[in-house]
């Protein structure tokens, strides 16, 4: 019978294998609501305003939910980095 020598994982090995962190996403947002503002001037339809507003709105929804996606995880990031102490 063989015994298998298993080495143990190190917080390096799991980093190298993670996927890539994305970039921060805010100035892009910022950018399109630029934009979103840009043709809110250049119209007169309540109608395309109101979903141009809707379309702002979405976007800050969007950049509050990726704000909790880097928290939550450097969260977990943490808490796994602490098994390796």
């Amino acid at each position: 019978m063989y015994l298998h020598y298993v080495r143990k994982k190190t917080l390096s090995d799991y980093r190298n294998g993670a996927p890539e962190l994305p970039t921060n996403t805010c100035p892009y947002i910022d950018f399109i609501k630029d934009i979103i503002e840009e043709v809110k001037d250049e119209t007169a339809s309540q109608l395309i305003r109101e979903k141009l507003d809707l379309a702002n709105n979405t976007l800050e929804y969007i950049r509050i939910s990726n704000e909790q996606l880097r928290q939550n995880g450097f969260y977990w990031f943490n808490k796994f980095k602490n098994l390796f102490k």
